[in-house]
């Protein structure tokens, strides 16, 4: 049971939130109607006599409710709507079910519990959400105008049409006046986001400079500023995994298994997990195994019997392993030594379609 004498469950709106509350027994207060407001939680919970704790899910205004607790020092749980099965998977359910059900959770101590980073590192990941975006829409307005050359059959002499020689060649071609108009302001907001990307670039960077996982991740070849300011961001603080199982499974590099009796199937990578931290570590794998002789002995031999992505996705799996421990013991990576066994396997492997071939 819960130590506090009073427990309240609250389900958090855009322009209103609904309170719950339970005492010490379990026994049901009643509800309130708040504001988001400042003053209206300041009188709510200035007329609470005894020790009180917060319960609130993890939604997309949590962020405000989370620094209000911090500053007037009230306990809080940042739910997890996935976990929490007796809320998700209800068969009718409104605000005040909600409200009294995290209440009940947290009372309980069933409640399921996401991390809350600090200020800091939430600057750092709307940083880097911020800089996603303006990619994302970069990328559009690229596609954008390379389907509109392909309407009109010209094909390109560069691999990068928008480097400085591919943007001189597209201004070369003639496309009809309302096309090439349209191309040209593309062009213009391209450069505009260039300008706008570098300068997030350099904010990503001055922010985890002196931060004591960056020297670390940036021993890894291939892991540069900005998948170190991912993994920063999304780790926050790696003590927060007790074990290397837990953080593969958070980045969402471990296999779903199913088992039954005597059979034991593998699917695919996992879900639920933090997709940002999956994607830096399968990208730094494609530079890493160029450095790392070990892991590319071990990409080549799992490559000719799975092909790239499983291979892959399994390299991505141990650099995040290396980094967990790079972090825990704050020691720089250490490039693997080529193992034996790789390299027997992925010779003899070679060797048996031409042994095949003779005997035939």
């Amino acid at each position: 049971m819960s130590s506090y004498d009073f427990e309240i469950g609250l389900d958090l709106h855009k322009v209103f939130s609904l309170l719950a509350t339970l005492d010490r027994n379990g026994t049901f207060l009643g509800y309130q109607r708040l504001d988001n407001s400042v003053d209206a939680f300041d009188n709510f919970f200035g007329q609470c006599n005894g020790s009180f704790r917060v319960t609130f899910e993890c939604c997309p205004n949590w962020y405000w409710v989370a620094d209000y607790c911090q500053e007037h020092a009230i306990p809080f749980i940042l739910s997890n709507p996935l976990l929490n099965r007796a809320i998700a998977h209800v068969h009718a359910k409104n605000d005040r079910y909600d409200a009294r059900m995290l209440a009940h959770l947290a009372q309980t101590g069933l409640i399921a519990t996401c991390y809350v980073p600090d200020k800091n590192i939430r600057h750092l990941r709307e940083l880097l959400f911020h800089r996603l975006k303006l990619l994302q829409v970069r990328t559009r307005f690229k596609n954008r105008i390379h389907v509109t050359l392909i309407k009109y059959n010209f094909q390109s002499p560069y691999q990068y049409i928008f480097g400085p020689h591919g943007i001189q060649w597209i201004h070369s071609c003639k496309l009809p006046p309302f096309m090439e108009h349209s191309v040209c302001e593309l062009l213009e907001l391209i450069a505009a986001l260039d300008t706008h990307i570098e300068h997030y670039d350099q904010r990503i960077s001055d922010h985890i400079r002196d931060h004591p996982y960056y020297q670390l991740l940036r021993s890894v070849y291939g892991i540069g500023i900005i998948h170190a300011a991912t993994i920063i961001a999304r780790v926050a603080d790696i003590t927060r995994f007790p074990t290397v199982q837990g953080f593969i499974r958070y980045a969402g590099l471990a296999v779903n298994t199913r088992a039954s009796a005597d059979k034991l199937t593998y699917g695919h990578l996992m879900r639920q997990s933090d997709k940002y931290l999956r994607t830096s570590f399968v990208e730094a794998s494609h530079l890493v195994i160029r450095y790392d002789p070990g892991l590319r002995a071990f990409y080549d031999h799992l490559a000719k019997q799975k092909g790239h992505g499983c291979a892959i996705c399994a390299v991505a799996r141990k650099l995040a392993r290396s980094v967990y421990f790079m972090l825990k013991n704050s020691t720089p990576y250490r490039v693997r030594s080529i193992q034996g066994q790789y390299v027997q396997q992925s010779h003899r492997l070679s060797v048996q379609p031409a042994s095949a071939s003779s005997s035939g």
